[in-house]
């Protein structure tokens, strides 16, 4: 399946009224945007203007579609469960790119700006981005989502590290990781 077709899969959780455009469209814009450096909503606007005309054609969209704005992608941002996104990347990566044996990955978090909750609190909440990252291909191989209150990232590497396969395969950790119960038994 393409990735259009994966995310083609992901429920629509948005109100029937108002949708001008498909989920999976908004969704691939994003995707694309964020690959060519258009983060945010405003940027990814700027990059629909940029470069609608031949994504459009790419994809081979009836004349005249009309591309999302900004406020649909914020929308879509605001309301999207990350974690069904995640599922359906990794899903989509493991079929793309099958993991060779003595391939190297780095494993690392980053949380997301603007997502700190409770930060006058000497327990603050935040989420990150969990992701797998391949270095002989540069390649993401498996991302996941994580709520610093809900799991910890030890337990997301966990099972990132699950769905490639562990067994053959070398991985660059953070400090935090330096456990033996970090790594699945082979």
């Amino acid at each position: 399946m393409s990735l259009i077709e994966h995310l083609q899969r992901i429920p629509e959780f948005r109100a029937a009224r108002g949708q001008r455009h498909e989920l999976w469209l908004v969704l691939l814009l994003i995707i694309l945007g964020a690959m060519m450096g258009y983060w945010g909503y405003r940027p990814l606007a700027e990059f629909v203007a940029i470069y609608g005309q031949e994504v459009s054609q790419k994809l081979e969209l009836a004349p005249g579609t009309k591309l999302p704005s900004y406020s649909t992608f914020r929308r879509v941002m605001q309301q999207l469960d990350y974690q069904v996104l995640a599922t359906v990347f990794t899903d989509w990566a493991q079929v793309q790119h099958k993991v060779d044996i003595g391939e190297w990955f780095a494993c690392d978090g980053k949380s997301i700006k603007g997502s700190v909750t409770d930060y006058n609190q000497a327990e603050q909440n935040f989420v990150s981005l969990v992701s797998l990252f391949s270095h002989q291909r540069g390649v993401v191989q498996a991302v996941m989502p994580m709520e610093q209150k809900r799991m910890s990232e030890q337990d997301v590497v966990r099972v990132l590290l699950d769905a490639v396969g562990f067994c053959g395969i070398g991985v660059t950790l953070d400090a935090l990781h330096c456990q033996k119960n970090t790594a699945p038994a082979c």
